[in-house]
């Protein structure tokens, strides 16, 4: 129609230009520039056409960050040290010096991201959308490799939105806004996750939500060192559900994570034999695994936001969360030599965070955190037989995080103080340790970042 409008027009305006002038030459003239223009016109749209063929809209953003980070002692850290956890314990030498009592430096920008939101066509009479995006954290000692964070579609109805992919584990949904990589772990929860959830709304400010998940790339301790094969080998999947209240200015609402694993595919059983002497010799031959560890992790938050200022916070009490880059794990309270049959028991943790923030183009924050193991509720086979993430024998851990950040435009620079405290104790087989010692560490970090 916009063609056939602007087609029109031109051919008016030829007579017109025609019955104003009487030069043959300047008239062939004026149709060929139109003709060139009309041509030039229905290209274009041709071109919109096939780019758009799917009816989607793509719309490209990312941003440029740097990371400059000093910590006065080494710490349990992830990608490259930039992403901190806590302080290590002490580890003396024959001269009573402490070897890790070193200080260190990180600049980084590999956390630079790029991603690209889909807005498409209703589908099953529902708006459909996708997100891809990735960033360069695919940290090894030799190589920054670009990895997906983000690939999922999502699906909405009125009432009713239908994801598929991987994206933010659902308990990510209330997090501290701060300016450190690890977003408050391992207080808060970090994780991303393969995927389908459904959020429905249940009227009047009303939320409820239900996920099933995976582990990739994020996953869990155990037998192996940290692994998704404890997921893959259980097959049924971790299952998330929360309900939530969504005010004009107060968010609160509770949240529930059941997570069973099987931590073994194949065990050793023993088998007496009976020699050709009479005598009797003990075998130990492989066997098929069935045992699983299950862990439920319930939440409580709220997000309260007022003007400039904005407070929020949770309480976790954690089963073998150590997927969501949370401190605890799973052990073997026993075993059965003639079956060689496993029974486990979850490592358990209550952790706490507020977050508080005030400002606009100056924005002031602080965060406090604090994690207490409270170990398994039976003994383990042996301190050698369960796994945690962080370290075995550490009682609490506590965090203080003074922040400030200056916006001006898509351009954003922050500085922040880390200040973290691990009580360290001697190993408990109920992985109920004792602090005996303070491990603290300080961190100093600006960041610098540019949007687009």
């Amino acid at each position: 129609m916009k063609n056939i409008i602007l087609t029109l027009t031109l051919i008016i305006l030829s007579f017109s230009y025609a019955s104003a002038q009487t030069d043959a030459e300047s008239l062939a003239k004026m149709k060929e520039e139109i003709k060139q223009e009309v041509l030039a016109e229905i290209k274009a749209e041709q071109r919109t056409k096939k780019e758009n063929k799917y009816g989607t809209k793509l719309q490209l953003y990312g941003f440029i960050r740097n990371y400059v980070h000093y910590d006065t002692r080494q710490c349990v850290a992830m990608t490259g040290e930039l992403f901190n956890i806590m302080p290590m314990d002490v580890e003396l030498n024959e001269e009573g010096e402490d070897l890790n009592d070193v200080s260190k430096m990180v600049f980084v920008s590999f956390t630079s991201r790029l991603g690209v939101d889909v807005i498409g066509p209703r589908l099953l009479n529902a708006e459909s959308s996708a997100k891809l995006e990735g960033d360069f954290c695919g940290f090894s000692p030799n190589n920054i490799l670009f990895r997906i964070r983000h690939a999922y579609v999502q699906l909405a109805w009125e009432r009713l939105k239908l994801l598929m992919g991987q994206t933010w584990h659902p308990s990510f949904k209330v997090a501290p806004s701060i300016s450190g990589y690890s977003a408050g772990a391992p207080f808060a929860t970090s994780s991303r996750s393969p995927q389908i959830s459904l959020t429905y709304d249940a009227g009047k400010s009303w939320e409820l939500y239900f996920a099933a998940l995976h582990q990739v790339p994020d996953a869990s301790y155990g037998p192996d060192g940290k692994s998704y094969n404890y997921a893959r080998w259980n097959v049924w999947p971790e299952l998330y559900a929360s309900i939530s209240h969504q005010g004009e200015r107060f968010l609160f609402g509770a949240g529930i994570d059941v997570l069973s694993l099987m931590p073994r595919k194949t065990s050793t059983a023993l088998r007496t034999e009976i020699n050709a002497d009479g005598s009797e010799s003990v075998k130990e031959i492989p066997v098929r695994a069935k045992d699983r560890v299950l862990g439920i992790t319930p939440e409580i938050f709220a997000d309260y936001k007022s003007g400039k200022f904005n407070i929020k916070g949770k309480v976790i009490y954690a089963e073998n969360a150590t997927h969501l880059t949370m401190l605890g794990g799973f052990g073997a309270t026993s075993y059965d030599p003639q079956t060689g049959s496993y029974e486990y028991a979850p490592i358990r943790a209550v952790t706490s965070w507020i977050n508080a923030t005030y400002g606009k183009k100056y924005v002031a924050g602080v965060l406090f955190g604090y994690t207490d193991n409270l170990g398994a509720k039976k003994n383990f086979i042996s301190t050698d037989d369960f796994w945690a993430f962080g370290a075995k024998n550490v009682d609490y851990v506590y965090r203080i995080a003074p922040s400030i950040t200056y916006f001006a435009r898509n351009f954003e620079v922050a500085l922040e103080g880390d200040y973290t405290v691990a009580g360290y104790g001697d190993l408990a087989l109920d992985a109920n340790t004792k602090a005996l010692r303070d491990v603290n560490n300080l961190r100093l970090s600006l960041m610098v970042r540019y949007r687009f």
